[in-house]
Order: C-alpha cells, then structure tokens, then sequence
C-alpha cells in the first residue's frame, strides 16, 4: 500500500514530535503493509512552524538520511499539505519540486474546517490550466462538504481529485465525518485514501484496517483506493478511471435534507 498524507518529518508542524516518534509511526507504517509513505507537512497556515519553503526540503533530507540509520525498510516521498491562500497558484508554479507530491503534477490542497473560500471553483480550473492536478484533503471533515457534497461533485467534475482520511471511517474526526466518508464512497467521490498520520497512537499510519472494515466494497476497490491511484500518482502518470460519479443532490433522501438542514 502506498500512504500519500502523513506528518512524520519531527518538529516542523503538528504531527510528530521527536525523531523517536517518526521512527514508531514509520514501524507501524511498516508492519501495516505500507511500502511507501509520503510526507506532507502542512504549508501555508498556523500548524506549520517552518516559513522557509526550502528549509522544509532541508528537513526532509536531514530525516532521510537519519532514517537510513534505523532497521525500517520502507520508501519515504517528499510532498506538502498546502493550505489554501491567496497567492497558491503563484506558489505551486514557483516551487512545484517541493509543494506537490514527489515533484509530481499532484499536489495536496487543504480547505479550514469550517467553509470553503470564494473563488476555489475557478482556482482549480486555472491550477489545472497550470497542469497542475489539485488533490483535495479529507473533504468529509469539512462543514461545507457535509451539508453539500454536491460542491465536492462539482469539484471533481473539472478534474480535482479528494482524499478521504482512513481514520475518518472509524469515527476518528467524529460520527459526522464517517457518515460523510460513507457516502463520498458510495457516490464514487473517493479517489484516494491516505492515513493523514499526525502520531503513533490514535492518528498513527493505518490503512489495512480499510479491508475488513468496508467488507461491503470489492477488494479491487479498496485496492485503486490505496495502492493503483496512489502509485500513479507518485509516478507522475494518469490516474486510472474509478467509474462514474454520482451527483449526491439527485437522489437524495428526506433524511439526508434533514440531516443537512440540522447542522
């Protein structure tokens, strides 16, 4: 399997700690079934303590090769979780070899929790016009995404892809994000799961859990979930088609208006 979101370059945002915390997310990781793991630190916003976008690359090759020291044999990429600002167009396009997912055209894109900013439709059609290809982070934990997904819809539709935390399936991020997961999947608007790991506790780099807990999706599936999508997008290469998706607004049930309704 290959995890494409993950904090565990020590020190320079929220997710891991120290050295030795990296190390036991990187061991989990690997006993997981994980053979390679991306790391992107949050860029662009308050949970990242590093401003300097190549002192961020300095950091990740710093931890590489402190790596190579320990006994873990697993395959660790660059990339960044790039918060949405202003000026990311402009970003992505100046530093493409640190800011996208191992100097791919893909690149992370992370949205606050609560809204979604003005203009974002017209953002990923220009990015895009870039020939860049935005990936937008875990949309079931964001408010706007759960009383809408058809915006996510609309989203994809002119070619952005989304990433559905693991941990969201357990009811990590709360029951809210789950039944949003849920239905992202059954909508066909997941493209990749990915751990999103911030520790080696209760947000550690897990994914084959996916299997036994969505037994009602086809192994094949979960598969273009985790590892086909994953390993075309590391290899810089088209992302295999994940059949049609499915417009959450035109079928919706008195519940789901309800439920949206409520919040």
């Amino acid at each position: 399997m290959i995890d494409l979101h993950s904090h565990i370059i020590p020190g320079i945002d929220d997710g891991a700690s120290d050295f030795e915390e990296s190390v036991k997310m990187l061991e989990i990781a690997e006993q997981d079934g994980i053979k390679t793991i991306v790391a992107t630190p949050h860029v662009f916003c308050d949970r990242s303590n590093i401003k300097d976008l190549e002192k961020i690359s300095e950091e990740f090759e710093k931890f590489k090769e402190k790596i190579k020291t320990s006994q873990i044999n697993i395959e660790i990429l660059q990339g960044a979780e790039n918060y949405f600002v202003s000026d990311l167009r402009e970003k992505i396009s100046s530093f493409s070899n640190i800011l996208t997912i191992n100097k791919s055209d893909y690149f992370l894109l992370e949205f606050p929790s609560e809204f979604i900013f003005p203009g974002t439709k017209q953002f990923i059609f220009n990015v895009m016009t870039d020939g860049f290809i935005p990936i937008i982070c875990h949309p079931e934990r964001n408010r706007e995404f759960q009383r809408d997904p058809a915006l996510l819809y609309e989203f994809l539709r002119i070619g952005a892809l989304s990433q559905v935390n693991a941990g969201s399936f357990r009811g990590v991020y709360g029951a809210e994000a789950r039944l949003i997961a849920y239905d992202l999947l059954k909508y066909n608007l997941v493209h990749i799961i990915a751990s999103d790991s911030h520790n080696s506790v209760e947000r550690s780099p897990s994914l084959s859990f996916l299997y036994k807990k969505l037994n009602l999706i086809q192994k094949e599936k979960i598969d273009m979930l985790v590892r086909i999508i994953p390993g075309a997008i590391i290899s810089n290469k088209p992302v295999p088609d994940i059949g049609t998706m499915k417009d959450p607004n035109a079928k919706i049930s008195f519940f789901d208006i309800f439920r949206r309704k409520s919040k």
